[in-house]
């Protein structure tokens, strides 16, 4: 008898949460670069500035009330789909923003190249025209 009220016990606990194991709550660090987990709201003129900070500012403020309507969800079941809704959000908005840097980073690549040649123009031209300038020993 004693063996099972400690079995009833120790099983007791456990099973009341044993639903909320399954739901694991996403972290903000999971979807952030590590230099923006504590990102604090961007202040002042250098902070206005700042693009990236106040982009990943505004992310951990909507990924928090993310989570809190997920807390309201007294259901296991909608809590979990909720979490994971969630987590599908941040990462679809991390392959969002990672594209939107390529991006930028090709179309400041192509007006690198092209302000290259524009000043490689000169040079290009001489070097094409070399062959006028020279006596030409070969008639």
């Amino acid at each position: 008898m004693k063996k099972l009220l400690i079995g009833l016990l120790l099983i007791a606990p456990i099973s009341a949460f044993a639903d909320d194991f399954g739901a694991s709550i996403p972290e903000w660090k999971d979807f952030c670069p590590t230099a923006f987990v504590d990102v604090k709201e961007p202040k002042g003129i250098v902070g206005k500035l700042n693009v990236t900070a106040a982009y990943w500012y505004q992310r951990r403020v909507d990924f928090e009330n993310g989570l809190e309507e997920c807390q309201e969800f007294l259901n296991n079941d909608e809590r979990f789909t909720c979490y994971e809704n969630l987590k599908l959000k941040q990462f679809k908005e991390n392959t969002d923003y990672n594209a939107r840097i390529e991006a930028q980073q090709q179309a400041a690549s192509i007006q690198e190249m092209s302000s290259m040649q524009d000043t490689m123009l000169p040079i290009n031209h001489y070097l094409q025209n070399i062959g006028r300038f020279q006596a030409n020993e070969f008639r």
